[in-house]
């Protein structure tokens, strides 16, 4: 089998580090060693340019709306009420379709190709729908920011975003009445895989989770201790609190 000429090597490398390169890019990595264009590739990634879709401050709820429809529940018929609802579902859309084409816009046009390529890569792993914009764009952020450092580091950043804590009933996860989704989905989906862990680590690893949730009206994460299990838990062998 040829050895594949140089060319060939940097289409291969500007589509797998990216999303491919213009002629007129290729022809100037021509001109330099190959080891020049690939350590430029993880310069430019050094620049993480947050989405800002979403202005700063405004967590994706319509608060003011929100506020608008608890202060006048009593006031509202059921069809006014369900109008009012409908309107803000309407906005949040509107904005995350913003959010989308400005993703878009600088996976294409932007010069930090390496990290547009690896926040695309998590933002798959990491499965998750939430239809809140601002909790949207805060765990895109979120990927976008540790994309090329360490999975641990990750891995725990997502879990305590809002967006997969709602998405996976975290925010139920309490003491009295544990839910499994999102201790489950952490081992299936997120690092392990099926097969690696029992029942009886989902069980005792939602038993960790308990009292993990957030604040609705900024998005924080919040650990609420009175709805923390305290007791001893038991996870892949090994015993703690």
């Amino acid at each position: 089998m040829n050895e594949p000429n140089k060319q060939t090597k940097l289409q291969h490398l500007f589509w797998r580090a990216g999303f491919g390169a213009s002629p007129q890019q290729v022809r100037a990595a021509m001109e330099k060693p190959l080891s020049e264009t690939i350590a430029a590739l993880f310069q430019d990634a050094k620049t993480e340019n947050s989405l800002d879709a979403i202005p700063s401050g405004e967590p994706g709820y319509n608060r003011k709306a929100m506020r608008e429809l608890i202060r006048r529940r009593n006031e509202l018929s059921a069809e006014e009420k369900k109008a009012m609802v409908k309107d803000v579902a309407k906005e949040n859309r509107g904005k995350i379709g913003d959010l989308n084409f400005q993703w878009l816009d600088q996976m294409g046009l932007g010069a930090a190709a390496l990290r547009e390529k690896m926040t695309l890569f998590w933002h798959g792993h990491f499965a998750c729908r939430n239809r809140v914009a601002g909790f949207v764009q805060q765990q895109h952020n979120t990927i976008r920011g540790l994309a090329l450092g360490k999975f641990g580091d990750l891995l725990r950043a997502v879990s305590q975003d809002p967006a997969m804590l709602q998405f996976l009933n975290n925010q139920q996860n309490k003491k009295d009445s544990p839910n499994e989704n999102f201790a489950r989905e952490v081992m299936e989906l997120f690092t392990m895989g099926r097969g690696a862990y029992t029942e009886k680590d989902i069980r005792e690893a939602a038993r960790a989770f308990t009292g993990w949730g957030f604040i609705p009206a900024s998005g924080d994460f919040v650990f609420r201790k009175a709805q923390h299990d305290e007791g001893t838990k038991t996870i892949f062998g090994k015993t703690g609190n």
